[in-house]
């Protein structure tokens, strides 16, 4: 059989492609990585930072060994490199009686999960967060100490460098149209008609779905997540925290061992909140600016991408922020959608496209949090 002059070629430079290539280098492989664009702009890019360690998942569940293990694959960098990664508090904020019962039950089984959080009073929140205003319904909030932050303008690039120096070869501006397994090896076309070969090759394609595989991504019957998102202009104060509302509370999947959770998401989940899957977050970059949002639309992944936002959800956030928060917003900037992929029933979705030639996606939201502890086990299980 002939060997190929690499081990893995890896297309995509995205948190998943970039967090497989950092870690098949440490395992002395030799790798190449090819980005479609200039630098990394997909969900890498357009999201909030935040690495919700102890939220993303169940506290018993699979993804909450990922998202331990991306902590400690962040730490380790960071100790090297500054890639933006540091402790951030999240300030879940409770303004409805069951919101503050679901955080209550939470506080009474985090220990057992050794997952460290603090329920904080009324009084507790607005003496520790004086910036929110206390005319407004509040009740309390919960903190996660063991919660992180990157930028997201910052992250991508910096694991790139980090990567180029561990060895990886990073090819940027440079689309891949096809791949196919013969003779043995694992063969790469780009657009400009250059060739290359590997062992295996590993598709971390963010949503794109149109050029590798597309009828076997239909099959799998993935859905398209459009989320709106917007940037302010500078707030004065340091918030001192990730902000999650209660409607986050609803929607995470920790909060699923509470109790009186149904009951919650039966309050909550109507009207618009419902309909477009809003839950409101808020994240100071290192400029004070607000990254603000979101919202979760799906579609099938033939139909077309969602271009244009809704007006009724960015005022439905704005207007939460103000009466449910109490936090004067600062002058929006810019806003943008964000997109990922997701499957109705599976976490994440691995195949193997060819042989030696895997694609992996529809990590949803959870690829910033998660997504260097589940590339570590799909390097494990398909490539070393």
């Amino acid at each position: 059989m002939n060997t190929a002059q690499f081990d893995l070629i890896i297309v995509g430079a995205g948190i998943l492609g970039l967090s497989a290539a950092i870690q098949a280098a440490e395992q002395g492989l030799k790798v190449q990585v090819f980005e479609k664009y200039a630098q990394p702009i997909g969900a890498t890019r357009r999201n909030f930072g935040m690495v919700g360690t102890s939220t993303l998942s169940r506290p018993n569940a699979k993804w909450r060994e990922y998202a331990l293990a991306t902590r400690e694959f962040y730490q380790r960098i960071q100790a090297q490199a500054d890639i933006s990664f540091q402790q951030r508090n999240g300030l879940y904020l409770a303004n409805t009686e069951l919101e503050w019962l679901v955080l209550n039950e939470f506080a009474q089984a985090a220990a057992d999960y050794q997952i460290p959080v603090s329920l904080l009073s009324k009084q507790q929140l607005f003496d520790q967060y004086a910036y929110l205003n206390p005319e407004t319904a509040l009740r309390g909030a919960m903190v996660f100490h063991e919660d992180y932050s990157v930028e997201p303008h910052l992250v991508g690039l910096r694991l790139l460098q980090y990567a180029e120096k561990l060895g990886v070869q990073i090819y940027c501006n440079a689309s891949v149209v096809l791949t196919q397994f013969n003779q043995g090896m694992a063969h790469i076309r780009l657009a400009s008609g250059q060739t290359f070969t590997a062992n295996k090759v590993m598709i971390c394609h963010g949503e794109e779905t149109q050029l590798l595989y597309p009828e076997l991504l239909q099959q799998k019957g993935l859905l398209r997540c459009t989320l709106q998102m917007a940037l302010t202009k500078p707030l004065k104060v340091n918030l001192k925290a990730s902000i999650y509302s209660g409607l986050s509370i609803s929607r995470y999947p920790a909060f699923e061992i509470c109790p009186s959770h149904q009951d919650l998401r039966n309050e909550s989940q109507i009207g618009l909140v419902e309909k477009y899957g809003i839950h409101i977050l808020i994240k100071q970059n290192e400029f004070g600016q607000i990254i603000l949002g979101d919202s979760h639309e799906y579609y099938p992944i033939e139909d077309i991408p969602q271009f244009n936002q809704r007006e009724e959800i960015n005022q439905f956030i704005l207007q939460y922020c103000k009466e449910n928060i109490g936090l004067e917003l600062p002058e929006i900037e810019s806003r943008w959608n964000g997109y990922y992929l997701t499957h109705p029933t599976e976490l994440a979705c691995v195949m193997e496209a060819e042989t030696n030639i895997f694609l992996v996606s529809a990590i949803a939201g959870k690829g910033m949090t998660t997504g260097a502890g589940f590339m570590k086990e799909m390097l494990e299980n398909y490539i070393l």
